[in-house]
């Protein structure tokens, strides 16, 4: 839960110490709690003293830890281009695959992890940093409107911690001086945007 609140912090501030943050946990969460047998989170970390040591499979009042990591493992892999966490995040959902298949209502909050894998969220990285006013003009068209499973970032200071993770978009630049966006799906991106009107357009808002 906390690396989620972590990664949405992130896309409403732009600080990049929450997505440092968030990364990091998700080392220790991987480290402590994944199951390298049949995939998915334990409950509990190994004690030699635990006979059993159970996954959390229903989304109650609370989200399961499952559901929620899974979730995670993909947008903290697109924001980061980290392959590690995009497979654990497929095989994670492929572990749950008959629990998903006999009771789906019993793991909303992992239909919609399903729903983010299969349909290739958009993904718009916008050039420069909130400071800049030409930057901050194009995120507050993305504040006008929903996009279901948009995933947004900025590419900060070229030396940032994203440029440097994120090969992608360390090569994502201002267009002729101005600040841009780039709005991709799958592995291909748009042209960069500078007009907030035509990123409007782009994005159906």
């Amino acid at each position: 839960f906390m690396i989620q609140a972590l990664l949405d912090l992130y896309e409403c501030t732009f600080d990049q110490k929450y997505l440092i943050w968030a990364d990091e946990l998700q080392t220790v969460q991987d480290e402590l709690f994944w199951d390298h047998g049949y995939a998915g989170y334990f409950s509990t970390v190994f004690n030699q003293n635990n006979i059993i040591r159970f996954k959390d499979d229903q989304d109650g009042a609370e989200p399961s830890g499952n559901s929620v990591a899974a979730n995670n493992l993909q947008r903290l892999g697109m924001m980061l281009d980290n392959e590690e966490m995009k497979n654990k995040a497929s095989q994670l959902l492929a572990s749950f695959t008959s629990r998903l298949s006999e009771m789906p209502l019993a793991l909303p909050e992992m239909v919609s992890a399903l729903l983010l894998y299969h349909d290739s969220p958009v993904q718009v990285v916008i050039t420069g940093t909130l400071e800049n006013s030409e930057t901050s003009e194009l995120i507050s068209v993305l504040r006008k409107g929903l996009v279901p499973g948009l995933i947004v970032m900025t590419t900060g200071e070229p030396d940032s911690f994203v440029c440097h993770k994120n090969g992608a978009i360390n090569k994502m630049k201002p267009l002729n001086g101005r600040q841009a966006a780039y709005v991709c799906r799958g592995h291909t991106c748009t042209l960069p945007i500078t007009s907030p009107s035509d990123l409007a357009i782009q994005l159906n808002i």
